[in-house]
């Protein structure tokens, strides 16, 4: 038997995420909040909506802020190795 592919890994977080909190908003608490705090900009994003998935903890590849500094960090590596 093959072994099957490995499952979408969605609790994946990015590297320059602080912190995340994670509160009810809204009338009955039927929103949720994030607010991520970002090492790249030093500032808190926030998140709301009925199911809110914040890039930092689902694909922060889609993220510009890590696009970026993650490009810088390969870039500094790549100094090093050549």
């Amino acid at each position: 038997m093959e072994p099957r592919p490995a499952a979408n890994v969605r609790h994946r977080r990015c590297p320059y995420l602080e912190q995340i909190l994670k509160e009810r908003a809204g009338p009955f608490g039927m929103l949720t909040r994030y607010k991520a705090d970002c090492h790249v900009d030093r500032r808190t994003h926030r998140f709301t909506g009925r199911h809110p998935v914040p890039p930092c903890i689902g694909e922060p590849e889609t993220c510009s802020l890590y696009r970026g500094e993650h490009g810088v960090e390969d870039e500094r590596i790549r100094r090093y190795t050549d």
